[in-house]
């Protein structure tokens, strides 16, 4: 009796949780980052990712600042808007999973192993 409650909530829980539904007009604008935090707490971000920020163009192309670095490229929200992909210039990916968005904060997931455990927050900016 107590399993199949168990499974029952869970089963409720399962199928009325709601997905975010991601605007890719809310997303196109100059992000800028902010911080990084994992299950535990929130990290400042190193001296070199200082003043790092993207800017998502409505006609699919991007330019910012990485590492102190420019760069630009094009980038792309798939289907079903859980991730974005930035396709550098010169030729490497950078995939970041949606978990938060609104007109003014961004909180990503990278898909790269030096970041996957830490959520990226970003806010809306200009640089």
């Amino acid at each position: 009796m107590i399993h199949a409650l168990i499974v029952g909530l869970f089963l409720l829980f399962a199928t009325t949780g709601t997905a975010q539904k991601i605007d890719k007009d809310v997303l196109t604008q100059t992000w800028c980052i902010e911080k990084y935090s994992d299950a535990k707490k929130y990290y400042r971000i190193p001296r070199k990712e200082q003043g790092d920020h993207w800017t998502l163009q409505t006609d699919g192309t991007f330019s910012g600042q990485s590492d102190g670095k420019a760069t630009k490229g094009t980038w792309m929200l798939n289907r079903n808007g859980t991730y974005f992909e930035l396709r550098y210039s010169g030729g490497t990916r950078e995939k970041a999973y949606i978990s938060y968005l609104s007109s003014k904060t961004l909180v990503v997931l990278y898909d790269t192993d030096a970041y996957r455990e830490f959520e990226a927050h970003y806010v809306s900016c200009t640089p």
